[in-house]
């Protein structure tokens, strides 16, 4: 195993642990304001240097997110705004000016509204043509500090790391910050808390102006007669700071703009920032996907209907439609959000890391390989190869949990082995760590040439059965075949499978995973494997594939993850065997399956559909015009694809009518794609402990959802969430399970909880919601308590769900809506206490719902009146 060695290329790098004088970063002050151009110097010891420049917020390295560029760790402390502003305040010189100063007659139009609030400012690397370069920038808008870390590679020099980072605070003495939720679901209401800071040396009276919009309305539960809802008065001191309360509720589906100005006779500021209004319900995705071809006639047409459900939400519809002239071309498109999951365990990260290879080699077949495109890609490969080596055992092997499993896994360690090999095109793969993982799989190769499973694999179509270990030999002699001078495993391992071919009933998947091995080994055998793997296959019209035996936990459109994997293998092999006639059928099929983000219902799915099309590279030529009619569209839309354009992914959206009907004519020669994709909303369910479909035919799992609230504590609750498995017969378990957890609008997971309880194996967080990894499920129920706490004041709260699903076999799920009865009978006043909402001074009078409309209607009466 020796000559791994000789097949890879090493770059060594001389890392240099002193940051000065290799390079020096200067913003030429420490202090500035928002909105303010600055030029950035950076100085290098040598010309023709590369320096990677990177700038974020300081309080991002508060909450844990770790991004600066240096060799230590370097501590950063945030403190509450309101001390760290007084502090600012008290160093200033009194002739130094960061802000903007604004007379008593300024003109709204006149005043920068601070709308540019990234976490990561600058993220570049730069080319120095001498040895001081600058660049001129603009100071985003947040009132915070900023981190400035930077790296130099020199051909020369090597590698060098800043130490000490530099900052540059960006500050004025009167601003207006806003605390208002990342998002929340129509028919919601929330607190817009408005902060007005003023750390002038006078005191002074401020308006605060809230902008009307169309697209929300604003409550006012006063009769108050100063009560105007969208502006108010208030006296600030010097060196201090107000909070107005807005409560708002949201019209529109989509980002609504929140704007805020703050006037005084001193000084101004105006602030705008964008809330995310989700649709209530359950979102649910269609797809359906045609292979135009046009390589034996020069035109066709084709019709695609579909009905939307009668509980869908209104206004959460959406129908679109994309054309391509490349197969792979809607894949890479989506190649961020191409697979919804999100990254797991060390079986999951290679599925994700290996699909970049296989379009990475694709584009560079077909000379369409942009660098930026490139670029973004290897940086992602990286991440995954260093995220890999977490769940490398001492002896080499891999796992998908690593050090926590009791063995490594042949079946992982194979597919790492593989996928490593085919990355070091593109990234620097240790030669040692692929040399100890070949050698630990070959120990467990046995007299007879089958390889053997120590470990656990939560691939669920890759254990039990009669055939598992058929499968697994065929796929690790896949990945052996990479090394040609590992000659008497390979032959060990190609006897054992012509053995089990001629001697057992192979099951579908097991029979092309074996037909794929032996195609690629160029076996004797191959070609009668293929036709036994054909004879088996469903033909309906132009589309050939194959089935496998349902569990029936399922009503997805979607088809078996299997039997996505079959047709691949089915594909590569006539492929391989040059039997490309018999071919199409299969890719129309697969063509056919996508989902709306141009790839599969799962990560394997993905991963292995992109390394099946990727070899098939296209060399057709394809020069078509492809006309689309909408049922709502009085005109035509013409998509018009040819050589040079074929790699664009052309979209368009379409007016949700019911029922969605699209008409498709071609006319050209070559391939195209074209897909339909509908994506709405249905109501939630509201039951009981259990849906009231049938468990039988649909659900795949048991799931409750309790919740344990109160009503003297409206700032916390807590969810308690129990599941089983229902499957029968021979599928008595899962393999890894996610539990994905949706928090209700304001809320996010309590600091008390404690996650890897077992079976739960890795925990992550997002935005709203919660990941739980678990290892597997089965008939015995598990149960999990979340705590949450609440973040942002938002009342009338609408469902959030709950879902359970097989994690390689993503059709077989349970979603259950849940919400809390105290929650949702909570007002805006709820949150108020003594006189902070003016909102709330009321004596019994109803509450008003102000919008735009009825403001100007409410300024008009007023002048009447005074008049």
């Amino acid at each position: 195993m020796n000559r791994i060695n000789q097949w890879m290329e090493s770059v060594s790098l001389r890392f240099t642990s002193s940051f000065h004088p290799l390079v020096q970063c200067d913003m030429g002050k420490n202090k500035a304001g928002p909105a303010e151009d600055i030029t950035l110097k950076i100085k290098v010891t040598e010309p023709q240097t590369s320096v990677g420049l990177l700038v974020i917020d300081k309080s991002i390295n508060w909450l844990g997110k770790r991004n600066d560029i240096t060799e230590d760790a370097v501590s950063f402390f945030f403190f509450f705004l309101l001390q760290e502003c007084i502090g600012l305040d008290r160093n200033m010189d009194d002739d130094q000016s960061v802000s903007h100063e604004y007379s008593p007659t300024l003109h709204d139009s006149d005043l920068h509204v601070r709308k540019n609030f990234p976490e990561t400012w600058l993220w570049q690397e730069i080319m120095t043509r001498s040895t001081e370069t600058t660049i001129n920038v603009t100071v985003p808008d947040t009132i915070t500090s900023w981190v400035a870390s930077a790296f130099i590679i020199s051909e020369n020099l090597g590698l060098g790391v800043m130490k000490i980072p530099i900052e540059l605070e960006v500050f004025q003495p009167f601003f207006v910050s806003l605390n208002l939720p990342p998002s929340v679901i129509r028919g919601e209401q929330f607190i817009l808390e408005v902060n007005i800071f003023n750390y002038l040396k006078e005191s002074t009276e401020v308006t605060v102006t809230l902008d009307m919009s169309d697209s929300f309305e604003i409550f006012i539960i006063s009769n108050d007669i100063n009560a105007t809802g969208n502006q108010h008065t208030v006296w600030i001191p010097s060196e201090d700071g107000k909070t107005i309360f807005f409560p708002i509720k949201p019209k529109q589906i989509g980002e609504i703009p929140i704007r805020v100005t703050a006037i005084s006779s001193i000084a101004s500021d105006a602030i705008l920032q964008r809330l995310l209004v989700k649709a209530e319900g359950l979102e649910q995705t269609y797809s359906e996907t045609v292979l135009l071809d046009l390589s034996k006639r020069t035109n066709l047409m084709e019709t695609l209907n579909f009905n939307f459900p009668s509980d869908v939400v209104p206004g959460s519809e959406r129908v679109q439609v994309t054309v391509t002239g490349d197969k792979l071309s809607s894949s890479i498109s989506g190649l961020e959000s191409l697979v919804q999951m999100p990254y797991g365990c060390g079986e999951q990260n290679m599925i994700t890391f290996a699909p970049n290879i296989y379009i990475l080699d694709y584009l560079s077949k077909t000379g369409n390989l942009q660098t930026q495109f490139k670029s973004k890609v290897v940086s992602y490969m990286r991440e995954g190869y260093q995220r890999e080596l977490l769940y490398k055992r001492p002896d080499g092997s891999f796992s998908a949990f690593g050090n926590r499993d009791p063995s490594g896994s042949t079946w992982l360690s194979a597919f790492v082995l593989r996928s490593f090999f085919q990355a070091q095109l593109y990234i620097d793969i240790d030669p040692y760590v692929m040399e100890r993982t070949a050698a630990w799989i070959l120990s467990h190769q046995k007299f007879n040439g089958e390889f053997e499973e120590p470990g656990r694999v939560l691939h669920t179509e890759l254990q039990g059965g009669t055939s598992d270990s058929v499968s697994r030999t065929a796929y690790i002699l896949t990945t052996l075949l990479e090394f040609n001078e590992i000659d008497k495993p390979i032959k060990k391992a190609l006897g054992f499978l012509e053995f089990q071919l001629n001697n057992i009933v192979l099951d579908n998947h097991t029979l092309a995973l074996v037909t794929y091995a032996l195609s690629l080994a160029k076996s004797t055998a191959a070609k009668g494997a293929l036709n036994k793997l054909n004879e088996r296959s469903e033909q309906q019209g132009e589309l050939r594939f194959w089935t496998s035996p349902s569990s029936g936990l399922s009503s997805s459109w979607q088809p078996h993850s299997a039997d996505i994997e079959v047709a691949g293998y089915a594909l590569l092999s006539h492929f391989i065997q040059q039997r490309l006639l018999e071919a199409i059928p299969i890719m129309k099929w697969l063509s056919k399956q996508r989902n709306h983000l141009g790839g599969y219902s799962s990560t394997q799915d993905c991963s292995f559909f992109s390394g099946t099309f990727a070899t098939l590279t296209a060399d057709s030529v394809t020069e078509m015009d492809v006309t689309v009619n909408g049922s709502m569209e009085e005109n035509s839309t013409v998509f018009h694809i040819d050589q040079e354009n074929r790699f664009v992914l052309k979209a368009k959206e379409f007016p949700a009518a019911q029922p969605v009907r699209i008409t498709i004519s071609a006319n050209g020669r070559g391939f195209a794609i074209f897909q339909l994709n509908v994506i709405y909303n249905v109501k939630n369910s509201h039951t009981s402990k259990r849906r009231s479909r049938s468990v039988q035919n649909q659900e795949a799992f048991d799931l409750d959802v309790y919740i344990k609230d109160d009503q003297k504590d409206i700032n916390s609750l807590t969810l308690n969430v129990c599941t089983r498995y229902l499957g029968t017969g021979s599928s008595l378990k899962t393999g890894m399970a996610l539990m994905e957890i949706g928090l209700l609008s304001g809320f996010s997971l309590s600091p008390s909880f404690v996650s890897l309880v077992d079976p739960v194996k890795k925990v992550e967080k997002e935005e709203g919601k919660i990941h739980l990894y678990l290892d597997s499920l089965n008939e015995t129920q598990f149960c999990v308590d979340i705590p949450a706490v609440r973040d942002f004041k938002v009342v009338n709260t609408q469902d959030a769900s709950v879902t359970v699903m097989d994690y390689y076999e993503p059709r077989r799920r349970t979603v259950k809506s849940y919400n809390s009865l105290v929650m949702q009978s909570l007002s805006s006043c709820s949150f108020c206490e003594d006189d902070e909402c003016n909102f709330c001074k009321t004596d019994g009078s109803l509450s008003v719902c102000l919008s735009s409309e009825l403001l100007v209607l409410l300024v008009l009466s007023t002048f009447y009146v005074v008049v």
